[in-house]
């Protein structure tokens, strides 16, 4: 079968979790068989393919959608939704979005409609876990059985992570605590420097700054000295994967988190983790291994990596938690949903 995957255009003028789960899903489809393509929707027809899969429902995808289904094609949504979204508050925006409507003639509309919109039109969608697939039921008014969940998958080599190639490359002195992602105050940054400044332990940061982010970054290296080591961005793969693997810790204490691949990526590689209590992660993270803190409470992100940090886990405690979690397997769920969207002679077409 033939599958067009797709996303907002801005996606891929930058570096994130989105990105690289697009990028190893579509390696992982074909390696088992899928002829999966990330499109370009000015060269590339729907009508070449057999199903789009699209990633994300916001920031106008909508439109593709439409254009999918006008073109007879069954669509697949990632829906990538952050929490919290309760039922309440969807009952409210659904409220607020007739009411843009009716006053505009339904010329304008709300990003809630939009998302709702590509929503209903898709034929099935893909959550990355229960706490994202309630949000899809309760919030958005999707029904239960046009729903999937689908975990992130962790690629191979962090599940193989050493340090060697990281600490060939870099001298940071131990203890210190690993932050990955794009610099912002999403990822709250200064918040973990913050928490950490008083103490003898080196924080490391590796992510994507832009010229719109560099302030927030030099406030980051103001705030914590000599102790702060910004290493800019570093591909995904080895090198980050042992980055993990050097680590004492890693944490990441964003505002919120979908299913966070920094923090799976981290357990794979058999660390620690601390992360926000704003998140999507559906599974168990025991307590020896894992933190959950308000992003807005420095003293709790404090003591929860000062515990970690004083209390390590065993070797291969971490790694455990995630053991099952892989991209063949996110292929081989996803090859089954495309299948049950295809008629017969197209879902054994090029297997």
């Amino acid at each position: 079968m033939r599958v067009a995957v797709l996303s907002y255009p801005t996606l891929f003028q930058t570096s994130g979790g989105l990105k690289m789960k697009i990028g190893r899903t579509v390696d992982a489809l074909n390696k088992r068989g899928i002829e999966a393509k990330l499109i370009d929707t000015v060269r590339d027809s729907f009508r070449d393919y057999d199903l789009v899969h699209l990633f994300a429902p916001y920031n106008g995808n909508h439109r593709i959608v439409e254009q999918a289904k006008a073109d007879g094609l069954p669509v697949v949504i990632s829906t990538i939704l952050n929490p919290p979204f309760s039922k309440k508050e969807g009952q409210r925006a659904r409220f607020l979005s007739r009411v843009v409507g009716k006053l505009t003639g339904w010329v304008v509309t709300t990003s809630y409609q939009q998302v709702v919109t590509a929503l209903t039109l898709a034929d099935h969608l893909v959550a990355l876990g229960g706490i994202e697939q309630r949000m899809l039921i309760d919030a958005y008014g999707m029904p239960a059985h046009k729903t999937s969940i689908v975990y992130n998958g962790i690629g191979e080599e962090f599940f193989c992570a050493t340090p060697t190639e990281f600490e060939a490359a870099y001298s940071i002195p131990h203890p210190f605590v690993l932050h990955t992602g794009l610099m912002g105050d999403t990822k709250n940054q200064l918040g973990l420097v913050r928490a950490l400044k008083d103490e003898n332990v080196n924080v490391v940061l590796i992510g994507y700054s832009n010229q719109g982010s560099d302030e927030y970054l030099q406030a980051c290296l103001r705030e914590g000295g000599d102790r702060v080591h910004y290493l800019g961005e570093l591909p995904h793969g080895e090198m980050l994967a042992s980055a993990y693997a050097a680590a004492d810790i890693v944490a990441v204490p964003s505002r919120h988190e979908g299913m966070p691949n920094t923090i799976l990526e981290a357990l794979a590689s058999d660390k620690p983790v601390v992360l926000t209590n704003n998140h999507t992660i559906d599974f168990e993270l025991p307590s020896a291994v894992a933190a959950e803190v308000n992003s807005y409470d420095n003293q709790a992100i404090h003591d929860a990596v000062m515990r970690l940090l004083t209390h390590t886990p065993a070797p291969g405690q971490a790694r455990s938690v995630v053991a099952s979690l892989s991209w063949p397997a996110v292929a081989e769920r996803l090859e089954k949903i495309y299948s049950s969207l295809l008629p017969l002679n197209k879902s054994s077409m090029r297997s």
